[in-house]
């Protein structure tokens, strides 16, 4: 009798060291202190290069309800002016900071193995990420200095447009503007 439990209680032991080891293999329990060794390396000796994430393929694997790992592919340009070339990495990514294609980011690769590269993702609320992301050339969603000059024009036409026809309307309200005068000078506002 105790023979078959010991075997059944062995079997399952076994089958939940292989299943554990399986998933740290994964990288399931974040990277092994090697690959984080490995990434030091490459961050300290490498080459600099935005990447530009193409493409987002979801594995299905899903850790604590909110982690979804993710195959991310990228288009990695050398700041050196090199070659870009592309590379692809499966990274567990929080769902509430969940990527865009599109978005750059700042990366280091091995010269000699362009294949070994290093991805800096962006913590939206991390604001130590923003000198770096500076070094890169590349905008951080936390830096008040990134925004282009553009879109801060483009914000303070909006908001001068906005406080015109609020203006426009109390005038029209408190009847110093008749229909005709209020449509009038309201076309002549919005006009491009």
């Amino acid at each position: 009798m105790t023979s078959p439990l010991l075997l059944s209680l062995a079997i399952t032991i076994v089958i939940i060291v292989g299943v554990l080891f399986a998933l740290r293999r994964s990288g399931m329990f974040g990277m092994s202190a090697a690959k984080r060794e490995q990434a030091q390396q490459v961050i300290q000796y490498g080459q600099k290069a935005r990447a530009r994430l193409l493409r987002i393929d979801p594995t299905g694997t899903v850790v604590n309800n909110i982690n979804i790992q993710c195959n991310l592919t990228f288009q990695l340009e050398p700041l050196s002016g090199a070659e870009p070339f592309q590379g692809s990495k499966k990274i567990l990514i929080p769902q509430t900071q969940m990527p865009r294609v599109g978005d750059v980011w700042p990366a280091w690769y091995l010269a000699a193995d362009p294949s070994t590269f290093v991805v800096g993702m962006p913590d939206g609320a991390a604001t130590d990420q923003i000198p770096v992301f500076r070094a890169f050339g590349i905008p951080h969603p936390l830096d008040p200095d990134s925004r282009s000059s553009e879109s801060v024009d483009h914000n303070d036409t909006h908001n001068d447009t906005v406080d015109a026809l609020e203006r426009l309307t109390r005038l029209h309200v408190s009847g110093a503007l008749s229909d005709a005068e209020f449509a009038a000078a309201k076309a002549k506002l919005l006009e491009p």
